[in-house]
């Protein structure tokens, strides 16, 4: 057994005239080294190879490429660009290499290498028909087929193989942690866009109005933010009067009459005719929300005629409504005043 020798240190105590002290002491041992593994450095030496096979066919389909490009455009653009085409199937054959242990994602990058070194071969082997023969372009297009047939091999015997329920079992860790990094991503998309809202939000609050935001359609020409956000909350507060008033109607409905003590008969009256019935009135929310629009109308009018520099807010703050609304009762109650 082969052993190599290795030079440690170790704290021990030292003693002169009887004060002890730890010094740092050198030693040596001898420990057993493992036989080399020649199977490991067959594979470095293997792949090293391989990296060089592929580098020399990048420059070699580069150049026979470039050749047959320059007899059209300018040399140098002609031999850079002529280096893609046999990069792209470089860099599909690293994407399978990446995918080894995903068959699904390894499928596209494996096809798109293949017919990406076909269209190489093609122009190595047409580049070499037009300048020599065609047996000089078939055997100048074999290097590059070489080269991704050996990195193709070395990925297949040195990539683990997974049976089919251990590859289901992977699939499914890998399909679980996608999916909660792809939520993490989206998260933060939504965030931005809240950030963003808030921000839009406030600068519209402060700038006091958005009229440059307008429908220019014939229905609603002119129709700004502000105007549709006043339309909306009257409506709701309509809607919210309306309500009550039912609630307040069906709690008058159904609750139990009380017993009546025994009365005098009473005499009995003639039907009124039918042109004196009852006629059917306004539901109650509308006309309730009507008088009292009105009545705040005319509360800001009174309020105008003694602040004529009255402003939206003030209105609202006072009426104790949103500034859209205060707005809205401001211009009305400036119409009333001009009549």
């Amino acid at each position: 057994m082969q052993t190599r020798t290795e030079t440690r240190t170790r704290t021990v105590p030292k003693t002169i005239d009887g004060k002890t002290h730890q010094v740092q002491e050198t030693y040596t041992v001898e420990l057993p080294v493992p036989p080399p593994d020649r199977k490991a450095q067959v594979k470095q030496a293997v792949t090293a190879f391989a990296a060089l096979i592929v580098l020399a066919a990048v420059v070699w389909s580069a150049l026979a490429i470039g050749g047959l490009l320059s007899m059209a455009f300018t040399p140098w653009a002609a031999y850079m660009i002529a280096a893609v085409f046999d990069g792209a199937w470089v860099c599909c054959l690293a994407l399978e290499w990446v995918h080894q242990y995903n068959p699904q994602r390894a499928r596209a990058p494996r096809r798109a290498g293949w017919a990406a070194l076909v269209l190489s071969m093609g122009l190595i082997a047409a580049h070499g028909a037009v300048e020599f023969s065609l047996w000089v372009g078939i055997a100048g297009a074999a290097v590059s087929l070489l080269a991704k047939g050996l990195w193709h091999i070395v990925m297949t015997t040195n990539g683990a193989r997974l049976d089919s329920a251990t590859q289901q079992w992977a699939d499914a860790e890998r399909a679980e942690a996608e999916g909660r990094l792809a939520t993490v991503d989206i998260r933060r998309e939504l965030q931005r866009q809240e950030a963003r809202i808030r921000e839009e939000s406030a600068a519209l609050e402060g700038s006091g109005s958005v009229s440059a935001l307008e429908w220019r359609t014939p229905a609603t020409d002119g129709l700004t933010e502000d105007r549709l956000r006043a339309e909306v909350e009257d409506t709701a507060e309509r809607i919210r009067i309306a309500q009550s008033g039912e609630q307040v109607a069906q709690r008058l409905t159904s609750a139990e009459p009380e017993p009546l003590s025994p009365a005098e008969p009473r005499l009995s009256r003639p039907e009124p005719a039918q042109a004196e019935q009852a006629q059917p009135r306004e539901p109650f929310g509308f006309s309730a929300a009507s008088v009292q629009r009105q009545e705040r109308t005319e509360r800001v009018a009174e309020l105008l005629k003694a602040e004529p520099g009255l402003t939206g807010a003030q209105v609202a703050e006072r009426l104790g409504v949103s500034l859209a609304s205060g707005k809205r009762y401001l211009a009305d109650a400036r119409k009333e005043v001009q009549k």
